[in-house]
Formats: structure tokens, C-alpha cells, sequence
């Protein structure tokens, strides 16, 4: 090394406290253990210093998010068609950015498996964020193993989760203040509409609550597709002569399905176990 080059590497060393000097003519070595616990020292000291200077500007995030919102109620319509499922799902991911306090979901089912893996993985880095969640699943959604896993998911991550059996629409609901509706339940792929009128948003967010008391917690047991069916069919029909027929299976098996529901519901007629059905919109 130059000698400059050197001299320079020697001050800086001092400055750690790593070298020591006598007269700036010898230097020595100083204690490792005593350099390693002075270092460490330093840079805690240096990291504490970033974070107060992070969390100081946290007001500015929030001016900032404030703004946007503001900006956003002013250039925007109340009402805005989205087409297609990829753009549903980038307006539904940033809507989540911007949230700041809850959002609320429903999946009437069965659930877009191609779109599956991404809105998984957004909905766990919102709540990993910190965002608040409520989720409807629908019993047609549960009943796919990789959506029953999902909803495990969400609530070991802190969000509210029920499941349904009875009417679902498809909504999504930001900060009580936007939603995202799908142009045709059916078919969420064929795009969606982002509301924004204050009333429209009430109307939904009424509707969502209404829905939300009438679910149940995910791991209650709900009714599968042809029990679903033979609900519908015992409100409607006398015998299950005519029950079985109507779904085309045998009159053995509608009975035991009849049976099997009676119990669950804890009722001693098939009168009382419509009732009881409806009353856990259950159909």
C-alpha cells in the first residue's frame, strides 16, 4: 500500500477503536472482544436512529394516503366498469393497498381456480400488513379442499371468516367507502363494477352484514351439494316418493340423506327441518 493510502486505513481503525497508538508512532491490536462488543454497540446505535427517523415520517404516509384518497373521490366517477378477470383482480389488489382499516369480502363459489394462487397469496400479504379481514365462503366454495385450506389460512392470519349455505352475491367492500361488485355473478371473468356513490356503498354494506349474521363459523358443518338439494326438495315437497324422483335418486338414499339432516338440525319432522335450514340460510 502507499503510504497515504496507509495513514488513512490507520485513522479510520482508531476511529473504530480497533488500533491503538503510542505517540502515533506504534500501533497495536485492540482486545477483539472489546472491538466486536464496541462495533455492535455502534451499529444498534445507528439502526435505532433509522427507525425514529421512519417512524417520525409515518404522518407523511398518511397525509399522502389522505391525499390520494381525496384525489381520487374527486377525478373518479361513482360509477366504473372494469372488464375482464385480470383487470378485476389489479383493481381489487390496489383498492386493498390503499385501505387502511377493513375490507370485506364474499365468494359465492365455486372459486376461479386459475386466479386461485393470486388472490391467495394478496390476501395473505394484506393481512400480514396488518389490514382488517371478513370473509363470507359460501358452501359451494368450501367444498373444494384447496378453498377449506385457504380459509384455515386466513384466520390463523387474523381474519374473521364464516361460511353459508344460503344466498351469496360477490362483493368486495374498502374503508366502508368503495366496492367492487361482478357484472355477472355467475361469472366473475366478465368483469365488474367499482362503486363509489355513498349510498350505493350503505346498500351493499347493509347487505353484507345482513349476510354476515346469517353465516356460520367455517368449521361448523355445513350441508354438501346434494344435501343442499334435498333441503330445497323437503321445502317444497310432501313425500319422498316424489323427492327422490325429482332428483334422480333412489328413494333409499333420499331417506338416508332426510335422516341424516333431521339429526343434524335436531329436528323430529322434515316440516321443522326446512324451518331450521332456513333459519341457518341453509337454503
Amino acid at each position: 500500500m502507499r503510504r497515504e493510502d496507509t495513514e488513512a486505513v490507520l485513522v479510520r481503525l482508531q476511529e473504530l477503536g480497533m488500533v491503538t497508538t503510542a505517540g502515533g508512532r506504534a500501533y497495536s491490536a485492540a482486545d477483539p472482544e472489546s472491538v466486536v462488543e464496541r462495533l455492535a454497540r455502534l451499529r444498534i446505535q445507528g439502526l435505532q436512529g433509522e427507525i425514529r427517523q421512519v417512524a417520525s415520517s409515518r404522518h407523511l404516509v398518511d397525509d399522502l394516503l389522505e391525499d390520494r384518497w381525496a384525489g381520487r373521490q374527486r377525478s373518479v366517477r361513482e360509477l366504473e366498469r372494469v372488464e375482464g378477470i385480470d383487470q378485476v383482480l389489479a383493481c381489487v389488489d390496489e383498492l386493498s393497498f390503499f385501505t387502511r382499516e377493513e375490507r370485506l369480502t364474499t365468494h359465492p363459489g365455486p372459486i376461479l381456480i386459475a386466479a386461485f394462487e393470486e388472490v391467495r397469496s394478496s390476501d395473505l400479504k394484506y393481512l400480514r400488513r396488518g389490514l382488517r379481514m371478513r370473509t363470507i365462503l359460501h358452501a359451494r366454495a368450501l367444498d373444494c379442499p384447496r378453498v377449506d385450506h385457504f380459509a384455515a389460512e386466513l384466520e390463523q392470519e387474523g381474519a374473521r371468516v364464516r361460511g353459508t349455505a344460503g344466498v351469496l352475491e360477490r362483493m368486495v367492500i374498502f374503508d366502508r367507502r368503495t366496492a367492487v361488485v361482478a357484472t355477472d355473478p355467475r361469472d366473475i371473468t366478465r368483469g365488474a363494477l367499482i362503486v363509489r356513490e355513498p349510498g350505493l356503498v350503505s346498500t351493499l354494506l347493509a347487505l353484507f352484514e345482513r349476510r354476515w349474521s346469517q353465516s356460520c363459523g367455517v368449521e361448523e358443518e355445513l350441508p354438501n351439494e346434494a344435501e343442499r338439494q334435498v333441503l330445497h326438495t323437503m321445502a317444497c315437497v310432501d313425500k319422498d316418493e316424489t323427492g327422490a324422483r325429482e332428483l334422480g335418486m333412489s328413494l333409499r338414499t333420499y331417506r338416508s340423506h332426510v335422516s341424516a339432516l333431521m339429526r343434524r338440525l335436531g329436528t323430529a319432522n322434515r316440516f321443522q327441518a326446512a324451518l331450521a335450514a332456513r333459519e341457518r340460510s341453509w337454503i
